[in-house]
């Protein structure tokens, strides 16, 4: 069954979290809630449909998530979700948009995709969130046909490729929420010290 037109939301969940000792970042908890409760539950709202981009091999069932593992002999690291996402709307829903989201920002901006639609220029291949002047080039709004013409010229590799060249590659623009926003939505967890930070901020906002 074809999806009309509309927006459809990727969550990436396909890295080891190394610096967190290995354990998978959509099961960590914050505020005793999973990371990837967190982002589903802002993301779900300006979406269509919820993919989920996971590790070749994995095996995962989230509700009516659809589970998207990378490709074993493909494109590595979050392009490899990518890659995957951009499919899965080629073959089901033609014509929609694909937001990409890193499944440790808990604090994904309820309204980004509105605000991203507004910046979308037709030669324009993605929409990148920022803040205060840096990108975080998980956090975007894509053309998914863009997207995969562009990623499937890219041979494989171990590690990359970059999510930064890609966007570079589509003409990407920014979408800087530092105006009338105090704190950083895009804000991620790479080690412990984020979590503890990102905890208190939970802790703070829910006063």
């Amino acid at each position: 069954m074809l999806i009309d037109p509309q927006i459809i939301g990727l969550i990436l969940a396909g890295g080891g979290g190394q610096r967190l000792g290995g354990v998978r970042k959509d099961d960590v908890r914050l505020g005793n809630v999973r990371l990837f409760d967190h982002v589903r539950r802002r993301l779900a709202p300006q979406c269509a449909a919820l993919l989920l981009s996971v590790e070749a091999g994995r095996n995962a069932e989230d509700g009516d998530v659809v589970v998207l593992p990378d490709s074993p002999d493909g494109l590595a690291g979050p392009a490899a979700g990518l890659l995957a996402g951009a499919k899965w709307c080629a073959e089901r829903a033609p014509g929609a948009l694909l937001v990409s989201v890193s499944v440790d920002t808990p604090f994904f901006p309820a309204d980004f995709v509105s605000r991203a639609l507004e910046l979308l220029a037709a030669e324009c291949g993605c929409l990148v969130g920022a803040y205060d002047g840096r990108d975080y080039p998980t956090n975007a709004l894509w053309r998914p046909d863009h997207l995969l013409a562009h990623l499937v010229t890219i041979p494989p590799a171990p590690r990359g490729p970059r999510l930064r060249d890609i966007q570079s590659a589509l003409g990407a623009r920014h979408l800087d929420y530092a105006d009338g926003v105090a704190a950083n939505p895009f804000a991620g967890i790479n080690q412990l010290s984020d979590l503890l930070a990102l905890d208190l901020r939970l802790k703070t906002e829910d006063r």
